[in-house]
């Protein structure tokens, strides 16, 4: 049986080596610490540059939407501004076919006013001509 000094000893030996055993262990997991520091760090590092990425796309998209916005803005107005050109037109044309067909009207209307006017005087005329008559 070993003495209680040699135990001592062993115990020390076990300790110093347990130490060194933990010591490398601390050293291992500082190292891998500091991997998964430097992965995390690379990892946000390309999510920020997808990020600017997709922003720049999405940027450039909205330019793109907003130019064809515009250009269909002004093709509208610029539609607008024929179609008021063609009612204008169509009414003017409108008028003008009115204004001829109220001359006609008149036309006819001036002859129908003449008839009247010459069947209210011939039928006055023999209605004197028959009180005459009777007289």
């Amino acid at each position: 049986m070993p003495s209680t000094v040699a135990k001592k000893k062993i115990i020390k030996r076990e300790l110093a080596e347990l130490k060194l055993a933990l010591a490398k262990k601390r050293q291992k997991l500082e190292r891998k610490k500091t991997e998964n520091r430097a992965d995390l760090e690379d990892a946000r590092i390309k999510m920020q540059s997808r990020l600017r990425e997709q922003e720049a796309v999405a940027q450039a998209k909205t330019r793109k939407l907003e130019t064809k916005i515009s250009e269909l803005e002004e093709k509208i107005t610029a539609e607008k501004k024929q179609l008021f050109k063609v009612i204008a037109i169509e009414q003017h044309e409108a008028i003008d076919h009115l204004e001829t067909y109220l001359e006609e009207v008149d036309h006819k209307y001036a002859n129908l006013r003449g008839f009247w006017k010459t069947i209210k005087k011939e039928f006055r005329d023999m209605i004197r001509n028959n009180r005459k008559l009777r007289k």
